[in-house]
């Protein structure tokens, strides 16, 4: 599928094109690798070379490297927020790649009972249970379960494998990878002499509008009431969200996070990979915990935090530059104790 750079113009909001606005470009391409029918970016000095160098069609250019833009003989588009600009063009032959027919496939199973909006496509092997609502424009994608009573709404893109059990609600424009389970039991056990009675998990899950989920993570339902994503949170590979927690809007959720039952997230909350919270904790909004932080208590003020258990960055800091002195300081104790009684 091909653009012309007009096209492109229009769908970034950039603020100028040099160049022919009829000029086709087929594929976005790096530096490196393009030819006269790709457009790459340049947003980072480091990489005047690059830019020195390519063949490029067209290249997409931060407004303030204007100068440096120089070396470059090709089109040019010039964007304010081109980070930004870059994502709404790769967004354009993204879409043309992913969108299947409009239809079912007449390998897949869809309940009499369930309902399906305008221009939903259903791919193979996919089963949609009974009662299962599908909005409009929604793409499913094949090997997809969806369980009685869930509900997906518009607009949303469900790539092979997702798991969606019943009584389920995912809100608009919600993407979710391959792999993903949402809706199965939480882990909760009543034990006793006689074992670990299994504690029915009765509740649901609901997603919010603009939710991103990655591949493989699992979101479980709720013991009683609801375990909630927020709008526009993105969350990568590999992360386990439990029963009944609450995550608040626009958070970014790295891989390999684990947030246990019942904790409470705010708004704008980030985690770096690999990063845990304990059961029933609360973490206030705003908040940035690093990669591999372990949080064991609540978090009452927006903080950055590091290490396990989770304190504040500039704490940690201190401490291990502490510990890097730590043999120079044994040894200024040892002077000083020397010829002391222990």
């Amino acid at each position: 599928m091909s653009f012309k750079l007009s096209q492109l113009l229009e769908t970034t909001q950039a603020i100028e094109l040099e160049g022919d606005p009829d000029y086709s470009i087929e594929t976005p391409a790096t530096l490196r690798e393009a030819g006269p029918q790709n457009i790459s970016f340049f947003l980072n000095t480091k990489y005047l070379q690059d830019l020195k160098a390519t063949r490029a069609g067209c290249v997409l250019i931060a407004h303030d490297l204007r100068e440096e833009s120089r070396l470059y003989q090709g089109h040019k588009i010039f964007a304010k927020q081109p980070q930004h600009a870059w994502a709404k063009i790769l967004g354009l032959w993204d879409r043309a790649n992913r969108d299947l027919p409009w239809g079912i496939d007449p390998a897949a199973h869809v309940s009499r009972s369930a309902r399906l909006g305008k221009n939903v496509s259903i791919g193979a092997l996919t089963i949609v249970e009974d009662r299962a609502v599908v909005s409009e424009g929604t793409i499913i994608h094949p090997h997809c379960y969806i369980g009685r009573d869930a509900v997906i709404g518009s607009g949303c893109q469900i790539y092979p494998g997702v798991v969606i059990r019943e009584g389920v609600k995912i809100a608009d424009r919600v993407i979710i990878h391959p792999g993903v389970v949402i809706g199965a039991d939480g882990y909760g056990f009543a034990s006793g002499q006689d074992g670990h009675y299994k504690i029915p998990q009765i509740g649901t899950v609901e997603i919010e509008n603009d939710v991103e989920i990655g591949a493989n993570t699992t979101i479980d339902r709720a013991t009683l009431g609801v375990t909630r994503i927020g709008e526009g949170t993105k969350i990568d590979n590999l992360v386990q969200i439990a029963h009944n927690v609450i995550i608040g809007k626009r958070c970014l959720i790295v891989a390999q996070v684990g947030i246990a039952g019942s904790c409470v997230i705010g708004d704008d909350v980030i985690f770096g990979g690999q990063a845990a919270v304990k059961d029933h904790v609360e973490v206030a909004s705003g908040t940035i915990v690093g990669g591999q932080a372990g949080v064991i208590g609540d978090v009452k003020t927006k903080d950055i935090l590091w290490g396990t258990p989770a304190r504040n960055h500039r704490d940690v800091l201190k401490t291990q530059a502490l510990l890097a002195r730590l043999p120079e300081i044994y040894d200024a104790v040892k002077k000083l104790t020397k010829g002391q009684k222990r």
